[in-house]
């Protein structure tokens, strides 16, 4: 079979749950780096955005609605369960894994490089909580954090309440909603990748100190070899 053509900017979360879902499939594919604006908007003329995934004739946009037409047009290893009810709750965690990465990795990144607007105030109720955390993170005993400092720590505190919450949807499975992985999982697992090897302070201990998302994500590399195997682009350049 030729190889499924996976168009995205060298820096695209989205793109990795793509690859993650292709992987499960045991789908080969080449990825089509496209950072030109112009380019995207002429692969992608409809949404403007990226990834795109090419297979022959037909180009299909977003994230979700490719895993949906891999599963439609390669029925092997499904990505959505064939009961509705389970099919329905992989689904619920995909959005949510999806949209809480995004909420979570746009505050961080506005906090640690900030741009033009980014620079409001942090919540001051948290700030006594906070301030010998930021000291040991930032080497910097007895000096107060600065705002930009206090709202990272903020970010991560709340993100490390996310995977408290991941942790406890996995329980004892393997994997999310059944007994191989799914939509869910390429959506989860995407997201834990970046916070276990990414840039964010502390993400690698953050999955460590949960046992059961850490032994998750060694499964995770096994069923997804390829991806796995990967070395994640600088998500801050």
């Amino acid at each position: 079979m030729k190889a499924l053509q996976l168009y995205t900017q060298r820096v695209n979360p989205f793109a990795q749950k793509v690859a993650i879902g292709l992987d499960i499939k045991r789908l080969p594919f080449e990825y089509v780096n496209v950072d030109d604006p112009n380019e995207v908007r002429r692969i992608s003329p409809v949404t403007g955005q990226l990834p795109v995934l090419e297979h022959g004739r037909h180009r299909v946009a977003d994230s979700t609605a490719i895993l949906r037409y891999v599963d439609e047009h390669f029925a092997d290893t499904p990505l959505w369960s064939r009961d509705p009810k389970t099919a329905a709750a992989q689904e619920q965690l995909m959005h949510w894994a999806d949209a809480s990465f995004l909420f979570y990795w746009d505050r961080w990144r506005a906090a640690r490089y900030p741009r033009p607007g980014d620079d409001q105030p942090a919540n001051p109720s948290v700030l006594a909580q906070l301030k010998r955390r930021i000291e040991r993170s930032f080497g910097r005993p007895g000096v107060d954090p600065t705002p930009l400092q206090l709202r990272e720590l903020q970010v991560l505190d709340e993100l490390a309440k996310r995977m408290d919450d991941l942790a406890g949807m996995l329980g004892q499975r393997d994997f999310f909603h059944a007994d191989q992985p799914s939509v869910a999982d390429a959506s989860v697992y995407g997201m834990l990748r970046i916070i276990r090897h990414g840039p964010m302070m502390g993400g690698s201990a953050m999955v460590e100190r949960r046992p059961a998302l850490a032994g998750y994500m060694e499964r995770m590399d096994v069923m997804c070899p390829n991806v796995s195997r990967e070395r994640l682009p600088s998500f801050t350049d």
